[in-house]
């Protein structure tokens, strides 16, 4: 079966919003003075991040009313602010659109395709930062109720191969979300006694058209599924899928902060200044909801007390 109503409302909500969300800001791409690209770009950066911000607050904000109806009340209440920091700053996701489009000018493309390549970016990485800030809020507020004991994905077609064969399975809490640039996938809680079952990998391949099904996989990919072979070992599930590393070990965590050394020079600097950034870089990283839950190693009282000093939850 799909996902229970609830879910999938939910899940088709964030979609919305992130799509709604990075149309507002390739508007104001699209308003850039081709002559004057750096400056005119710089000129609009505080209006492109607080769309941004608008954006992830919107769908951040609806992890804890979700969660109520579906598991009942938290330990805590989900503070959206806190899930929209987690994402990091904006300064250097929204310069690259820049530097994408300045350096297509450079190699000798036309300005308009130039700009469309950055605006291409803009739009990927705008829905990308909704996205996350939503499934922050939901992952903080699902450890901070003791009725959830896992959680599914779930995945609303049309849909990328990768996230396709990640159907219908369940993770515990300390699990992190694989995703990629404009994955718009989302979480489902698990409780005691739930018996739905997501579709799996190969049903969700037989609810597509032919179309879908060469767009997400390749035409040699169907065949190949076609005649018989595994889904899971046609796609490299982990293609594009990392997670950060901090004290010195493999975690799930994030920085308030960027780097403002290398590549991004003086620009990055201007950029957020013109951005107005709200947030320092953190001297420790933020760590993330299911680091949090792992690190609390099943205690669950602990879990919760580390997501209030994390400030996820207030």
């Amino acid at each position: 079966m799909s996902a229970p109503p609830a879910a999938q409302d939910h899940q088709q909500q964030r979609a919305a919003t992130a799509a709604v969300t990075a149309a507002a800001v390739r508007q104001v791409w699209n308003t850039v003075d081709p002559d004057r690209l750096e400056a005119s770009w710089l000129a609009r950066a505080a209006l492109v991040a607080e769309l941004i911000r608008n954006g992830q607050m919107a769908a951040a904000s609806t992890a804890e009313p979700w969660l109520s109806l579906e598991a009942g009340p938290g330990e805590g209440t989900v503070d959206p602010e806190t899930a929209v920091e987690a994402t990091g700053d904006l300064g250097v996701p929204l310069l690259y659109p820049l530097i994408i489009a300045l350096n297509r000018l450079g190699r000798g493309f036309t300005t308009a395709m130039s700009i469309l390549s950055g605006a291409y970016f803009l739009e990927m990485v705008t829905r990308s930062l909704v996205a996350d800030a939503g499934r922050i809020a939901d992952m903080a507020g699902m450890i901070a109720r003791p009725r959830v004991v896992s959680y599914v994905r779930v995945i609303e077609l049309p849909a990328c191969a990768r996230c396709i064969i990640l159907a219908g399975r369940e993770y515990t809490l300390s699990e992190g979300f694989l995703r990629h640039p404009r994955c718009d996938c989302t979480l489902a809680p698990r409780r005691p006694g739930d018996t739905w079952e997501l579709a799996s990998p190969s049903s969700l391949f037989e609810q597509m058209s032919p179309a879908q099904q060469r767009r997400a996989f390749g035409e040699t990919a169907v065949q190949a599924i076609g005649e018989g072979a595994d889904i899971a070992q046609v796609v490299n599930a982990r293609r594009g899928m990392t997670t950060m590393t901090r004290y010195g070990r493999e975690v799930q965590a994030t920085t308030e902060g960027t780097t403002r050394r290398g590549l991004y020079g003086s620009r990055a600097r201007k950029f957020e200044k013109a951005a107005g950034a709200r947030y320092a870089r953190a001297k420790t990283p933020r760590l993330m909801p299911e680091e949090i839950y792992r690190l609390a190693d099943g205690d669950r009282e602990h879990a919760i007390r580390l997501l209030k000093r994390n400030g996820y939850i207030v």
